[in-house]
Protein backbone atom coordinates (compact mmCIF):
# COMPACT_ATOMS: atom_id res chain seq x y z
CA UNK A 1 0.00 0.00 0.00
CA UNK A 2 1.15 3.62 -0.65
CA UNK A 3 1.85 5.54 2.24
CA UNK A 4 3.00 8.84 0.70
CA UNK A 5 2.01 11.65 2.64
CA UNK A 6 -0.63 9.35 4.33
CA UNK A 7 -1.35 9.36 8.70
CA UNK A 8 -2.01 6.49 10.94
CA UNK A 9 -3.66 6.94 14.41
CA UNK A 10 -2.36 4.59 16.78
CA UNK A 11 -3.61 4.87 20.32
CA UNK A 12 -1.97 4.97 23.26
CA UNK A 13 1.23 4.73 21.06
CA UNK A 14 3.72 6.76 23.91
CA UNK A 15 4.66 3.46 25.53
CA UNK A 16 4.96 -0.11 25.46
CA UNK A 17 2.99 -1.60 22.71
CA UNK A 18 1.80 1.09 20.79
CA UNK A 19 5.22 2.75 20.69
CA UNK A 20 6.30 -0.25 18.69
CA UNK A 21 3.72 -0.15 16.84
CA UNK A 22 4.73 3.22 15.91
CA UNK A 23 8.44 2.73 15.75
CA UNK A 24 7.64 0.21 12.84
CA UNK A 25 5.31 1.76 11.06
CA UNK A 26 7.60 4.96 10.44
CA UNK A 27 10.23 2.31 8.84
CA UNK A 28 7.82 1.75 6.31
CA UNK A 29 6.97 5.74 5.65
CA UNK A 30 3.66 6.33 7.18
CA UNK A 31 2.77 9.33 9.22
CA UNK A 32 2.12 8.20 12.78
CA UNK A 33 -0.19 10.59 14.74
CA UNK A 34 1.02 9.73 18.48
CA UNK A 35 -2.01 9.51 20.94
CA UNK A 36 -1.19 9.80 24.73
CA UNK A 37 -3.76 10.31 27.85
CA UNK A 38 -1.37 11.37 30.66
CA UNK A 39 2.09 9.84 29.62
CA UNK A 40 3.29 13.45 27.79
CA UNK A 41 6.71 13.02 28.67
CA UNK A 42 6.83 9.51 26.92
CA UNK A 43 4.72 11.16 24.33
CA UNK A 44 7.26 13.42 23.65
CA UNK A 45 10.15 11.08 23.97
CA UNK A 46 8.73 8.08 21.76
CA UNK A 47 8.15 11.78 19.06
CA UNK A 48 11.73 12.52 19.43
CA UNK A 49 13.47 8.88 18.77
CA UNK A 50 10.79 8.33 15.84
CA UNK A 51 12.04 11.76 14.37
CA UNK A 52 15.79 10.87 14.74
CA UNK A 53 14.96 7.81 12.84
CA UNK A 54 13.32 9.83 10.07
CA UNK A 55 9.88 9.26 11.00
CA UNK A 56 7.35 11.91 10.53
CA UNK A 57 4.88 11.70 13.58
CA UNK A 58 2.58 14.44 15.41
CA UNK A 59 1.47 14.43 18.96
CA UNK A 60 -1.91 14.24 20.23
CA UNK A 61 -3.65 14.40 23.65
CA UNK A 62 -7.20 12.65 24.29
CA UNK A 63 -8.84 11.22 27.56
CA UNK A 64 -10.73 8.74 25.50
CA UNK A 65 -14.00 8.69 28.29
CA UNK A 66 -14.09 12.16 26.58
CA UNK A 67 -16.16 12.32 23.51
CA UNK A 68 -15.54 16.12 23.47
CA UNK A 69 -11.96 14.97 23.39
CA UNK A 70 -12.60 12.42 20.92
CA UNK A 71 -13.76 14.45 18.51
CA UNK A 72 -11.35 17.23 19.69
CA UNK A 73 -8.58 14.18 18.67
CA UNK A 74 -10.56 13.39 15.14
CA UNK A 75 -10.10 17.12 13.90
CA UNK A 76 -6.57 17.38 14.84
CA UNK A 77 -5.87 14.06 12.42
CA UNK A 78 -8.59 15.86 9.95
CA UNK A 79 -6.88 19.06 9.79
CA UNK A 80 -2.99 17.97 9.11
CA UNK A 81 -1.19 18.24 5.87
CA UNK A 82 -1.36 14.46 4.71
CA UNK A 83 -4.48 12.23 4.24
CA UNK A 84 -5.86 10.02 7.28
CA UNK A 85 -6.06 6.27 6.02
CA UNK A 86 -5.14 3.96 9.05
CA UNK A 87 -6.62 3.32 12.51
CA UNK A 88 -5.20 1.27 15.26
CA UNK A 89 -6.90 0.74 18.28
CA UNK A 90 -4.69 -0.28 20.69
CA UNK A 91 -5.55 2.10 23.61
CA UNK A 92 -6.67 -0.55 26.58
CA UNK A 93 -7.99 -0.09 30.03
CA UNK A 94 -7.49 -3.02 31.97
CA UNK A 95 -8.28 -3.47 35.76
CA UNK A 96 -8.92 -6.80 37.93
CA UNK A 97 -12.45 -7.85 38.31
CA UNK A 98 -15.04 -10.72 38.82
CA UNK A 99 -18.70 -10.97 38.22
CA UNK A 100 -19.73 -10.53 42.17
CA UNK A 101 -17.09 -7.67 42.75
CA UNK A 102 -17.69 -5.45 40.02
CA UNK A 103 -18.73 -1.60 40.41
CA UNK A 104 -21.34 0.09 37.49
CA UNK A 105 -17.67 2.69 37.14
CA UNK A 106 -15.39 -0.81 36.46
CA UNK A 107 -18.11 -1.57 33.52
CA UNK A 108 -18.28 2.14 32.32
CA UNK A 109 -14.26 2.63 32.45
CA UNK A 110 -13.83 -0.70 30.43
CA UNK A 111 -16.50 0.09 28.17
CA UNK A 112 -15.29 3.48 27.34
CA UNK A 113 -12.02 2.64 26.56
CA UNK A 114 -11.59 -0.44 24.57
CA UNK A 115 -15.07 -0.22 22.60
CA UNK A 116 -17.05 3.25 23.05
CA UNK A 117 -14.29 5.27 21.86
CA UNK A 118 -12.74 2.92 19.16
CA UNK A 119 -16.63 2.67 17.72
CA UNK A 120 -16.47 6.32 17.74
CA UNK A 121 -12.78 6.58 16.09
CA UNK A 122 -13.95 3.89 13.48
CA UNK A 123 -16.92 5.78 12.15
CA UNK A 124 -14.98 9.24 12.26
CA UNK A 125 -12.35 7.25 10.10
CA UNK A 126 -15.06 5.62 8.21
CA UNK A 127 -16.57 9.29 7.44
CA UNK A 128 -13.45 11.25 6.29
CA UNK A 129 -12.66 8.13 3.67
CA UNK A 130 -16.29 7.64 2.66
CA UNK A 131 -16.17 11.93 1.63
CA UNK A 132 -12.66 11.27 -0.14
CA UNK A 133 -13.66 8.59 -2.37
CA UNK A 134 -16.90 10.75 -3.31
CA UNK A 135 -14.43 13.63 -4.10
CA UNK A 136 -12.63 10.46 -6.08
CA UNK A 137 -9.63 11.81 -4.26
CA UNK A 138 -9.34 8.93 -1.47
CA UNK A 139 -8.88 5.62 -1.46
CA UNK A 140 -9.86 2.75 1.10
CA UNK A 141 -9.12 2.61 4.91
CA UNK A 142 -8.41 0.65 7.45
CA UNK A 143 -8.90 -0.18 11.23
CA UNK A 144 -6.86 -2.32 13.00
CA UNK A 145 -8.44 -3.52 16.55
CA UNK A 146 -6.17 -4.85 19.56
CA UNK A 147 -7.87 -7.16 21.29
CA UNK A 148 -7.27 -10.01 23.24
CA UNK A 149 -6.97 -13.90 22.95
CA UNK A 150 -8.94 -13.86 26.23
CA UNK A 151 -12.19 -13.93 24.70
CA UNK A 152 -11.82 -16.89 22.33
CA UNK A 153 -10.89 -18.95 25.37
CA UNK A 154 -12.71 -17.96 28.25
CA UNK A 155 -12.33 -17.78 32.30
CA UNK A 156 -14.04 -15.52 34.17
CA UNK A 157 -11.61 -13.68 35.46
CA UNK A 158 -11.37 -9.83 34.34
CA UNK A 159 -14.75 -9.78 34.20
CA UNK A 160 -16.00 -6.57 32.86
CA UNK A 161 -12.53 -6.02 30.94
CA UNK A 162 -13.09 -9.53 29.10
CA UNK A 163 -17.06 -7.99 28.34
CA UNK A 164 -15.69 -5.04 26.63
CA UNK A 165 -13.21 -6.86 24.15
CA UNK A 166 -15.77 -9.03 23.59
CA UNK A 167 -17.65 -6.16 22.53
CA UNK A 168 -14.64 -4.93 20.59
CA UNK A 169 -15.02 -8.03 19.10
CA UNK A 170 -18.27 -7.36 17.38
CA UNK A 171 -17.48 -4.00 16.63
CA UNK A 172 -14.61 -5.79 14.47
CA UNK A 173 -17.13 -7.82 12.56
CA UNK A 174 -20.48 -5.11 12.27
CA UNK A 175 -17.70 -2.20 11.19
CA UNK A 176 -16.50 -4.60 8.16
CA UNK A 177 -19.88 -5.46 7.18
CA UNK A 178 -20.71 -1.76 7.44
CA UNK A 179 -18.42 -0.06 6.42
CA UNK A 180 -17.00 -1.73 3.35
CA UNK A 181 -17.60 0.77 0.88
CA UNK A 182 -14.69 2.78 2.38
CA UNK A 183 -12.51 0.28 4.97
CA UNK A 184 -11.26 -2.74 5.88
CA UNK A 185 -11.55 -3.49 9.48
CA UNK A 186 -9.69 -6.18 10.96
CA UNK A 187 -8.58 -7.11 14.22
CA UNK A 188 -5.11 -8.77 16.16
CA UNK A 189 -5.91 -10.91 19.59
CA UNK A 190 -2.85 -11.46 21.17
CA UNK A 191 -1.88 -13.66 24.09
CA UNK A 192 0.92 -12.95 27.28
CA UNK A 193 3.39 -10.46 25.24
CA UNK A 194 4.60 -7.59 27.68
CA UNK A 195 5.27 -7.80 31.38
CA UNK A 196 2.05 -6.42 32.97
CA UNK A 197 3.10 -3.44 35.53
CA UNK A 198 4.55 -5.15 38.78
CA UNK A 199 4.75 -8.20 37.42
CA UNK A 200 8.54 -9.73 37.70
CA UNK A 201 10.14 -11.45 34.40
CA UNK A 202 9.90 -15.30 36.56
CA UNK A 203 5.91 -14.53 36.75
CA UNK A 204 6.06 -13.66 33.01
CA UNK A 205 7.53 -16.62 31.54
CA UNK A 206 5.47 -18.85 33.73
CA UNK A 207 2.43 -17.50 32.06
CA UNK A 208 4.01 -16.97 28.67
CA UNK A 209 4.40 -21.04 28.42
CA UNK A 210 0.58 -21.64 29.56
CA UNK A 211 -0.29 -22.88 26.13
CA UNK A 212 0.36 -25.91 23.85
CA UNK A 213 2.88 -24.00 22.53
CA UNK A 214 4.74 -23.45 25.61
CA UNK A 215 5.12 -19.68 23.74
CA UNK A 216 2.64 -17.06 23.59
CA UNK A 217 2.78 -14.22 21.71
CA UNK A 218 5.85 -11.41 20.97
CA UNK A 219 5.65 -8.08 19.61
CA UNK A 220 7.55 -8.78 16.29
CA UNK A 221 4.65 -11.23 15.84
CA UNK A 222 2.33 -8.80 16.23
CA UNK A 223 3.93 -6.03 14.01
CA UNK A 224 4.12 -8.78 11.11
CA UNK A 225 0.77 -8.99 12.05
CA UNK A 226 -0.48 -5.44 10.98
CA UNK A 227 1.75 -5.53 7.67
CA UNK A 228 -0.50 -8.55 6.61
CA UNK A 229 -3.27 -6.67 7.13
CA UNK A 230 -2.53 -3.60 5.95
CA UNK A 231 -1.16 -5.10 2.80
CA UNK A 232 -4.15 -7.62 2.21
CA UNK A 233 -6.38 -6.20 0.33
CA UNK A 234 -9.24 -8.79 0.48
CA UNK A 235 -8.68 -9.09 4.11
CA UNK A 236 -11.89 -7.87 6.33
CA UNK A 237 -13.57 -8.98 9.14
CA UNK A 238 -11.05 -10.85 10.33
CA UNK A 239 -9.47 -11.51 14.25
CA UNK A 240 -6.10 -13.30 14.12
CA UNK A 241 -5.23 -14.79 16.98
CA UNK A 242 -1.57 -15.31 18.67
CA UNK A 243 -1.44 -17.03 21.53
CA UNK A 244 0.43 -20.36 21.09
CA UNK A 245 -2.74 -22.43 21.04
CA UNK A 246 -4.13 -21.03 24.56
CA UNK A 247 -7.75 -20.40 22.92
CA UNK A 248 -8.12 -24.32 22.18
CA UNK A 249 -7.16 -25.56 25.78
CA UNK A 250 -8.14 -22.61 27.61
CA UNK A 251 -7.17 -22.50 31.36
CA UNK A 252 -9.62 -22.44 34.52
CA UNK A 253 -8.50 -19.04 35.42
CA UNK A 254 -6.51 -16.36 33.87
CA UNK A 255 -3.01 -16.42 33.49
CA UNK A 256 -1.43 -13.55 34.72
CA UNK A 257 -2.85 -14.87 38.44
Amino acid sequence: MNCKNKTILVSASAKRLGKFIAADLVKFGWKVAIHYYKSKKSAEETADYLSQIGGNVSIHQADLTSKIDIEKLVKEIESQDSTWVGLINNAGYFNYDNGISFKAEDLQNHMSVNFIAPTLLTQSLAKYTFKLKKQKSGSQGFVINILDAKIFGLNPDYYTYTLSKQAMYGLTKMSALTYASCLRVNGIAPGITLLAPGQDQKAFEKSHKKNLLKSSSTVEEILNAIQLIINSKSMTGHVTVLDGGAHLAPPRRDVGL
